[in-house]
């Protein structure tokens, strides 16, 4: 059994602590980029914001266009980051990119992030999630098709070489490393067992008070990242 991004389709507590951990950087016109099956989509298109929800496989745009027809906010479109950024998304240029769980599958990750940026608005910003800790990749991580996990300062640089300013690299879901680790790289599982990823959406009222501690490790990295005038120098 092989885990789908299906599986996390329905855990909304989940996916609305992502959005509140990414929020404050979101503008008025927001590029997704890897929307997969539309979990995080419409928690974007809140506040009357205007969302272009892609993907590069069209199996997903096609189920991204049944699940928000008729939603004004948001449209969708083709963006695969293994290739140039359409030149009508650089043309019209966003207020803020999002890109949640999909640079891992990039294994030009670093040309990926310089094509996100220059859809970006200068003053923009990018919302990224990315797995962490190299030492937790094991065979779910091969099944689903990462090429890395990453660490706090390699993600920093490589942001950085990609010309963005980064605000914050912090930690996100420091309760799940454990399980994570014994799934993956000791009973050497290829998916994640759906009475763990339910007991995780039940908890995230309680998963939340990591905010407090400022977690010294998590099962993921968020970056916010500004593309600024002195990044543009």
């Amino acid at each position: 059994m092989t885990v789908s991004l299906n599986q996390f389709a329905d855990h909304d507590r989940y996916n609305g602590w992502i959005y509140e951990e990414i929020e404050r950087v979101l503008g008025r016109e927001v590029l997704e980029v890897g929307s997969g099956t539309g979990n995080i989509t419409r928690f974007l298109a809140q506040e009357d914001r205007q969302v272009v929800a892609t993907d590069g496989l069209p199996a997903y745009r096609e189920h991204l266009r049944r699940l928000y027809a008729g939603n004004g906010n948001i449209e969708v479109s083709e963006f695969d980051l293994n290739s140039a950024a359409p030149p009508d998304f650089v043309e019209r240029q966003f207020d803020s990119v999002v890109c949640l769980n999909v640079l891992e599958h990039i294994e030009d990750d670093l040309g990926a992030l310089r094509e996100m940026r220059r859809v970006i608005r200068p003053g923009g910003y990018l919302a990224l999630l990315v797995p962490s800790h190299p030492v937790l990749y094991g065979k779910f991580d091969l099944a689903v098709g990462h090429f890395r996990r990453y660490s706090k300062s390699p993600l920093l640089k490589l942001l950085r070489q990609a010309e963005f300013e980064v605000n914050s690299i912090k930690f996100f879901n420091i309760a799940a490393v454990i399980p994570w680790l014994v799934n993956g790289r000791i009973f050497k599982r290829d998916y994640l067992p759906e009475d763990q990823t339910r007991m995780v959406n039940l908890l995230v009222p309680v998963l939340k008070l990591e905010r407090l501690i400022g977690p010294p490790c998590g099962l993921s990295l968020i970056a916010l990242a500004q593309k600024t005038e002195r990044s543009e120098s």
